[in-house]
């Protein structure tokens, strides 16, 4: 017997496609942050930070907390985690040469307004909003924008944090070589119970046969954006 139009078959081919859509809207969102980074000269640094952080991430997640990695908003807040810098001046994010205090605090207000711009979708108002506020608190209560600590930092901004510091150290700065893996790790070691969650840093050390940061020649190989 067929269904009658509108029917449970027809009602999750919807909800598929409305989950297809959103995905890759967070896709092209996240290309667009990186190639803000292209303009801002630094795109041979981060280019595919996004896809190596989610990657990590992950990883981590699915070890340590599965019932995360089962919500795909997990994956959106990592690849939109610098959503708010959108709405940080150009003047500030195209500045040759140092910043100012005045201009650095303008930039450490980007998680917060990075909470404001998905604060209205549905589909990035839960971990998402999470990992997007809260990337850049730290265990001990020094980060911002809340100087949130311990627990009180979200599980997925916890996690996240320590894929995005494995990824800027492990990839090449403007200001730096990338560091050898042994070194990234042993800084998260270093850093656990100041800057991470100690149960988290610890498993995510225990990761490191399955963690490959980016090569010199994998990354040449990448080419110029299009």
């Amino acid at each position: 017997m067929s269904s009658p139009p509108g029917g449970e078959p027809e009602r999750a081919a919807e909800l598929i496609d409305v989950a297809d859509a959103a995905a890759a809207i967070v896709r092209s969102l996240s290309r667009a942050l990186e190639l803000r980074d292209y303009r801002r000269g630094e795109f041979a640094e981060t280019r595919d930070h996004c896809e190596r952080v989610t990657r990590f991430g992950m990883m981590l997640a699915e070890a340590a907390a599965p019932e995360l990695a089962l919500d795909p908003q997990l994956e959106y807040g990592f690849r939109l985690h610098d959503i708010g810098m959108l709405a940080v001046s150009d003047t500030i994010l195209l500045k040759q040469g140092p910043l100012t205090e005045r201009e650095l605090e303008e930039i450490r207000e980007h998680p917060w307004l990075g909470e404001r711009i998905v604060a209205h979708a549905a589909y990035l108002n839960g971990l998402a909003r999470q990992v997007i506020g809260s990337h850049h608190e730290k265990w001990d209560g020094s980060g911002y924008p809340r100087r949130l600590e311990a627990d009180e930092i979200p599980l997925a901004a916890r996690v996240f944090a320590l894929a995005d510091a494995f990824d800027a150290m492990t990839t090449q700065q403007p200001y730096r070589e990338a560091l050898p893996l042994e070194f990234a790790l042993s800084e998260i070691s270093d850093k656990a119970g100041s800057h991470f969650d100690p149960a988290l840093a610890h498993i995510f050390v225990s990761l490191a046969d399955n963690l490959q940061p980016p090569t010199p020649d994998a990354e040449a190989a990448l080419g110029t954006p299009v």
